[in-house]
């Protein structure tokens, strides 16, 4: 979910299949404080299923805001993912060979390491360390795979880190894409034919 605020606040969303809620998603952006870009990512949602929504946030004078209650449908089973069978995931046996840097030279497995690129779960992220276009993260898959449909879910903090596009370079050393991402608000499918074990996927802010 993207949200713009007026005021500098720091923002989390409430949500559930009934007007008591249930859930809340607080804001992934990393930076400490308010601000006015806000992106919440709301998990757990149930396919075709309306959801009851209100944001709040405080803003830095202690001041609490929430807006007006919302609803939304989610979409359809079929709809909600192009492709189950994801091969570059921890479940499947892949694991991260190489990385650029990670935000605040912590470990892979920090909250913003490499790690997260790969775990499955939409809401952690991978982030480098400022790398911005020389930004890259080397995956290892189980085996030596066709693959033929890449996905990429770029993190954004609203207005910065966001990445635009980005490039597969194998360990046979073929280079694919570039391929353009138009937002952060979901996976990006690819269509591809290359065979791999080994994918450099390089970074183009």
């Amino acid at each position: 979910m993207l949200v713009e605020t007026n005021i500098p606040v720091a923002c989390a969303v409430v949500y559930g299949t009934t007007p008591a809620y249930g859930q809340i998603a607080v804001d992934s952006d990393m930076a400490g404080g308010g601000h006015t870009d806000h992106h919440p990512l709301l998990t757990g949602l149930k396919p075709d299923t309306v959801y009851y929504a209100r944001l709040q946030g405080v803003g830095p004078d202690g001041t609490l805001y929430r807006s007006e209650e919302y609803t939304f449908r989610t979409p359809p089973a079929d709809a909600q993912m192009e492709d189950s069978s994801n091969l570059a995931s921890i479940a499947n046996g892949a694991r991260v060979v190489g990385v650029s840097s990670n935000y605040g030279g912590g470990a892979d497995a920090s909250s913003f390491g490499a790690l997260n690129a790969i775990d499955g779960n939409p809401a952690t992220q991978w982030s480098s360390n400022g790398d911005g276009d020389a930004a890259w993260i080397e995956i290892e898959l189980a085996a030596e795979t066709h693959v033929t449909r890449v996905g990429f879910w770029t993190r954004t903090m609203g207005s910065s880190a966001q990445i635009e596009s980005f490039q597969i370079v194998t360990d046979k050393g073929d280079i694919i894409g570039p391929f353009s991402l138009s937002d952060a608000s979901q996976v990006f499918y690819f269509d591809t034919d290359f065979v791999a074990r080994r994918q450099h996927r390089r970074n183009r802010n």
